[in-house]
């Protein structure tokens, strides 16, 4: 009898209180509110006078739901168990617990917590144990929602929203509208576009080479949202960071220059050695030098694109005239290519990146190179860095529709006629 008694209050499931740890945490609270603690500190104490099967401390928010759990059964008794639980969760305790320390440290020290960041600041604790791969998003934002707080369990963090999109101007749309017109006057056939056109761009990186240009990275990519406690907002931590610091070079960053190359149902990456010159007339010359080159190994035996589509981008086209700048052109003729816009692209609007396909292209580069960023990035080499970014192409090709977007652009014209203008809408 007395082997059986000690299982039922000392056994149960691993990272959870066994029946014992569950009495003492009530009356570790009946005793802490006689004492008038604080509801804020009260489940700090009480979690901190606690241990969980397998050793360790429960989190002051899980202390929290057992007290709930607890007020509203009339017929709760140490140790029940629920009926009905669905299959064994995807982050285990251990799992839920290390992500919140991690996030709760980022913000701490500066950093917005992101899915990327916790992939790496932590990657056995996101490991699905199934399926051997890590578990999406949402998981982990769910332990940020339940578990992670800036003052007090009673308020966990929140993703809330600080900012909103801005919209197109009159001018703007109707150019967009008047961009449209010509692209229907072409009479362009969906597999001629498909066949004939090569999208292109300058994009560029900036890797960081201090932990602490790091930290100003993730908050500046924190966007018009974040993980934070009600009442918390005005926070430094909870304050939007610089976005210069993802954009503008300084002595404790390397910028990185590289072209997305968008044909045929097929992405390149195309990265530029330290001396390339940038945005400029004669970095548009060197890129389009390099198209014959990589469509002479895609299209070995083939009839290959010859139309480039590019934004009105400095290098291009010039900022005033909308006249493609001579470099431009004599990087083409090279290559044996022309500008689908031709040498005056007046007719194309500025903003125009929901209709250019290269955009979504380097959308899911970036999403790839999120997820595979290393824990401590500003220790990451040039070298690495482009290894890293040649992966997520290999893996764009591999799990996107590339090939369907490379067919999208009779559609998204479809689109934008439909919102005569305006932004096209998911």
């Amino acid at each position: 009898m007395a082997s059986s008694l000690e299982d039922l209050w000392l056994g149960g499931k691993e990272g959870c209180l066994n029946p014992l740890q569950q009495c003492r945490a009530w009356a570790l609270r009946e005793v802490y509110r006689e004492m008038e603690t604080p509801e804020k500190k009260l489940y700090q104490k009480v979690a901190s006078k606690l241990t969980k099967l397998g050793g360790g401390a429960p989190t002051s928010r899980a202390v929290l739901k057992l007290f709930a759990k607890i007020d509203e059964d009339e017929e709760w008794y140490p140790g029940k168990v629920e009926e009905g639980r669905g299959r064994k969760p995807a982050l285990d305790g251990k799992a839920r617990n290390a992500i919140q320390r991690s996030a709760e440290a980022m913000k701490r020290n500066g950093s917005e917590p992101t899915y990327t960041l916790i992939l790496g600041s932590c990657p056995g604790a996101v490991i699905n144990p199934d399926t051997d791969e890590p578990v999406d998003k949402k998981r982990v934002y769910d332990v940020f929602r339940e578990q992670c707080y800036d003052e007090g369990a009673e308020h966990p963090w929140k993703h809330r929203k600080c900012l909103t999109k801005t919209a197109l101007s009159d001018e703007i749309i109707t150019k967009r509208w008047g961009w449209l017109l010509f692209m229907e006057r072409q009479s362009h056939t969906a597999e001629w576009y498909y066949k004939n056109l090569i999208w292109i761009d300058f994009c560029n990186t900036i890797l960081p080479r201090s932990e602490k240009k790091a930290a100003e990275q993730a908050l500046a990519r924190k966007g018009g949202s974040g993980w934070i406690s009600q009442g918390c907002q005005m926070f430094s931590c909870n304050l939007r960071g610089d976005r210069t610091s993802l954009k503008q070079n300084s002595e404790d960053t390397i910028k990185v220059w590289w072209m997305p190359v968008l044909t045929r149902g097929k992405l390149h990456v195309e990265c530029f050695n330290a001396d390339f010159p940038g945005e400029c007339a004669d970095g548009a010359e060197l890129a389009a030098q390099r198209l014959r080159p990589i469509l002479n190994l895609r299209f070995p035996n083939e009839t290959k694109p010859k139309f480039v589509m590019t934004d009105k981008g400095r290098g291009f086209y010039a900022s005033f005239t909308s006249k493609m700048t001579p470099k431009y052109k004599a990087g083409l003729q090279s290559s044996g290519l022309k500008a689908f816009m031709g040498e005056d692209a007046t007719v194309q609007p500025g903003k125009l990146s929901d209709m250019l396909l290269h955009e979504t292209a380097v959308a899911w580069l970036r999403l790839r190179m999120a997820r595979s960023t290393p824990a401590r990035p500003w220790l990451e080499t040039t070298a690495q860095w482009k290894a890293r970014m040649q992966e997520a192409c290999r893996q764009v090709n591999a799990e996107y529709d590339v090939e369907g977007l490379c067919r999208e652009l009779p559609s998204r014209l479809e689109k934008l006629r439909e919102t005569e203008g305006d932004k096209l809408r998911k």
